[in-house]
């Protein structure tokens, strides 16, 4: 039965997913979904909603949810609230880095509780932020239950914690200092 289970989810893993997501961790999850509902009496179908995702460039790039436009395109404008900030990392203050691209992004429905469709973020250690708040998003956070989260400091994660400038707002989304 391990060698049938094995073949099955090495199948499974190398098929080309339509329209989900193509990441080894996603495939693996449904290889291994699909042994348990075949062989161990199971019925979890894999979640294809909410798969966080990272490109490792010398600038992070990380994301889970929704983005703005797809958000926008189900949702309607007049639904949709995002919170957004340009940030200065402490590893690139400390080397005088340029920080100007580092950017931190939340989708969220306008109407409370404001859950959260989406989060984007680019920057140092982008994968570990988004594994981080993929599990809340997952969950159905909101951005209330997010903001009252207390952040570590100083690390990247605690800018998503401290989002409080809508795009809808028109102020200046660069953070300054530490609050």
């Amino acid at each position: 039965m391990q060698t049938v289970a094995g073949a099955l989810l090495s199948l499974v893993t190398r098929q080309p997913s339509e329209g989900r997501p193509e990441l080894t961790p996603t495939a693996i999850m449904a290889g291994r979904l699909l042994v348990q509902r075949l062989f161990g009496g199971s019925s979890d179908l894999m979640d294809y909603d909410n798969v966080p995702t990272t490109v490792f460039t010398p600038l992070e790039y990380g994301c889970v949810g929704l983005s703005e436009e797809e958000a926008v395109a189900r949702h309607g404008q007049e639904h949709v609230e995002v919170y957004h900030a340009h940030y200065k990392p402490l590893e690139f203050t400390v080397a005088g880095r340029d920080a100007s691209q580092c950017y931190v992004k939340m989708v969220c429905l306008r109407e409370p509780p404001q859950l959260v469709l989406g989060l984007h973020f680019l920057g140092p250690n982008a994968g570990e932020v988004t594994q981080g708040f993929a599990l809340g998003i997952k969950c159905g956070a909101s951005y209330a239950q997010v903001m009252r989260t207390v952040g570590i400091h100083p690390t990247c994660s605690e800018e998503v914690v401290k989002l409080r400038i809508s795009k809808r707002s028109g102020l200046d989304p660069t953070v300054t200092g530490c609050g």
